[in-house]
């Protein structure tokens, strides 16, 4: 046991010198190296603090706009007031777009749009947005679909919608989807996709307040 013991402590003292030689040798290269690593994670977390605080920032001005959006003022909501008091949904996205308040604004500003009815701009923020948030993800293809209606595109517009409704099932807005793609169908002219979704929304959802006016439709369907 003694002579296995003073091998294993031969070895680990060998080890230990072989260690601090290549550190001897190697010294400018390891401080190099540990200097770029500290520096990486100084980056890191500074980056976590900025976006951390750009959110803040994003969440605040949201705040202050929303009053205004929800008042359908939408286009001083895309703009801000000309005090400069509120910023204005454009500002928040060029600014703050990427942190999860300016995700949020993105599709208040694409609904914004939407709503002006400039629908190009409409549609490349309901295709910007990148958010976890499952309702605004449905929300943003929602939002895309409504744009193709709007255009007259009702087949692509019927594919969207559903879409929007298989992204979460929980979603409160799925059975509207749902008849908002069986009637763009109906207006595509498809008929079988449009009869198998007005289907499906009396079978899934059949408290929805969307099946009286899915049987009008039904009843003019081959």
């Amino acid at each position: 046991m003694a002579k296995h013991k003073h091998q294993s402590e031969e070895k680990l003292m060998t080890f230990w010198y072989q260690i601090v030689d290549f550190f001897e040798k190697n010294k400018k290269h390891v401080y190099t190296a540990l200097t770029i690593l500290v520096i990486a994670i100084a980056g890191i977390v500074l980056l976590v603090q900025k976006k951390k605080a750009n959110n803040e920032i994003a969440g605040m001005e949201v705040s202050k706009i929303k009053p205004v959006y929800e008042a359908n003022n939408f286009q001083q909501a895309i703009n801000g007031d000309s005090l400069g008091i509120s910023k204005g949904l454009q500002y928040i996205v060029d600014e703050y777009g990427s942190t999860d308040n300016g995700e949020t604004a993105k599709i208040m500003l694409a609904n914004s749009y939407y709503s002006v009815r400039d629908f190009d701009k409409a549609e490349k923020y309901y295709k910007d947005y990148s958010g976890d948030n499952p309702i605004l993800k449905a929300a943003s293809v929602a939002g895309i679909a409504s744009v193709y209606n709007a255009k007259g595109q009702y087949s692509e517009a019927a594919k969207e919608f559903e879409k929007a409704a298989s992204v979460d099932k929980a979603n409160p807005f799925v059975d509207q989807y749902i008849f908002y793609a069986a009637t763009n169908y109906f207006r595509a002219d498809n008929q079988d996709e449009a009869k198998k979704l007005f289907t499906k929304l009396k079978e899934d959802y059949p408290k929805s307040k969307y099946v009286f006016e899915s049987e009008k439709y039904k009843a003019s369907l081959n």
